[in-house]
């Protein structure tokens, strides 16, 4: 299998294991390849988000929305998502393969988006104690 190369900054991406998932990341920036449903499956584990060990760039943002991402596993364009939570994320999600790329220290904000109460949940759960 050729080695996978990081779609935002060119660098190698080295498998990295959480308990049996094995998930590829990135040397240089930290960003995270999840195959597909490697990111569903890790964001059940406890503990699991130690394997995302870098910070997110806020900065970055704009340059990353504005710009074509290719797939590392089949250099198809990925599509960009947002996830509009407790913690809003823009990530990458390839069309083709099911994979997921997330920048460095958006897979923490991803897991915890799935642990705390959702916003609309919330939201609605307000108005229904106004009636």
């Amino acid at each position: 299998m050729k080695p996978l190369i990081c779609p935002k900054c060119g660098g190698n991406l080295e498998p990295v294991m959480y308990e049996i998932i094995e998930v590829d990341r990135c040397c240089q920036c930290n960003g995270i390849w999840f195959d597909s449903s490697e990111a569903e499956n890790l964001k059940n584990l406890r503990g699991s988000e130690k394997i995302d060990i870098g910070q997110l760039d806020n900065e970055n943002q704009k340059e990353v929305l504005d710009s074509h991402i290719p797939c590392p596993r089949c250099n198809t364009p990925m599509v960009k998502m947002f996830d509009f939570d407790k913690h809003p994320i823009w990530y990458e999600t390839c069309p083709n393969c099911q994979g997921i790329w997330f920048d460095a220290g958006e897979f923490k904000k991803f897991k915890d988006n799935f642990s705390q109460p959702k916003m609309l949940s919330q939201a609605w759960n307000m108005l229904r104690l106004r009636k």
